[in-house]
């Protein structure tokens, strides 16, 4: 009798598990392709020819694919592989400093009792509201002081200011979750407390080191338009947002040209965050699992 009580219980309980997944995956499909749709309608564009873009209705894909706009867009703007290389070089520039500096910084926040302690995090966290914009005039003061103006070290060195914040916080997470005996351990070893973070820590963190470089990558390709508008004056120093602004002009844009070079200038990030995905995803959650 308790059986037979129990069966419909569980049978409703199979069905709605199976119709809440059923609806989970139609979000997460219909999120997804929401987000997608603009990647796509661009990748699209830059395979259609002039007259196809002004169709009405727009067409879904190119009925009559071609190449020539990738031809084309290197003939408008001619430096634009300069452009898409001083992008490149800014965003590794970037992601390099920014772990130089996160990396010490965060490994002393989880091993040591640091004065402020709690003032620093807070520090850092509010640190992460503020967008390039809100600084451009400041950088643009400290740069001219420098000596930096127009040069590829005030791009890397002001795209680092708003990496470092959360690439330190992101890295001082991940070091709590090394037990302080594997550091003790080497250095009665004999090891110096540099040579226990290079020689012992980073290896065990290293999904995690990745993870934050390819942050600060990303986040440094995205902010280069607004500070190469205060920072960078000579055309051969431009990044890649600023070679695509090329394709405006007073009367009319070349879109389909616009949307060929957009891709190439998309494809750096993506081909980089699928190459290294794998540690990405391990580095995200090693904190969730291991704390």
């Amino acid at each position: 009798m308790v059986r037979r009580s129990l069966q419909p219980g569980a049978a409703r309980r199979r069905r709605r598990i199976r119709w809440q997944g059923v609806v989970t995956h139609a979000l997460t499909w219909s999120f997804s392709l929401f987000l997608l749709l603009p990647i796509y309608q661009m990748a699209v564009t830059a395979l259609k020819a002039e007259p196809e873009i002004w169709y009405s209705p727009p067409t879904l894909y190119a009925r009559e694919p071609t190449l020539s706009n990738f031809v084309a867009m290197l003939q408008i703007v001619p430096r634009l592989p300069v452009h898409l290389l001083n992008s490149f070089v800014y965003g590794l520039g970037v992601s390099l400093l920014s772990l130089l500096i996160a990396l010490p910084a965060a490994y002393g926040l989880s091993r040591f009792r640091v004065p402020g302690e709690a003032a620093i995090v807070f520090g850092l966290t509010y640190a992460n509201m503020f967008a390039p914009i809100m600084l451009v005039v400041p950088l643009y003061s400290i740069m001219r002081r420098l000596g930096l103006l127009d040069t590829h070290l005030a791009m890397v060195v002001a795209g680092s200011i708003f990496t470092l914040p959360l690439s330190t916080l992101l890295l001082s997470t991940y070091f709590r979750t090394v037990p302080r005996e594997i550091d003790e351990a080497a250095l009665v070893d004999g090891c110096s407390r540099p040579g226990a973070l290079v020689r012992v820590v980073l290896p065990l963190v290293a999904p995690a080191v990745v993870a934050v470089g390819i942050y600060a990558f990303i986040t440094g390709w995205s902010q280069q338009f607004v500070l190469s508008l205060v920072l960078i004056q000579s055309p051969d120093l431009m990044p890649i947002t600023q070679g695509l602004y090329q394709f405006f002009s007073r009367s009319s844009v070349r879109w389909p040209e616009l949307m060929a070079a957009s891709t190439v200038a998309a494809a750096i990030p993506v081909a980089l965050f699928v190459a290294v995905q794998r540690y990405i995803v391990q580095g995200l959650t090693a904190a969730a699992i291991k704390g």
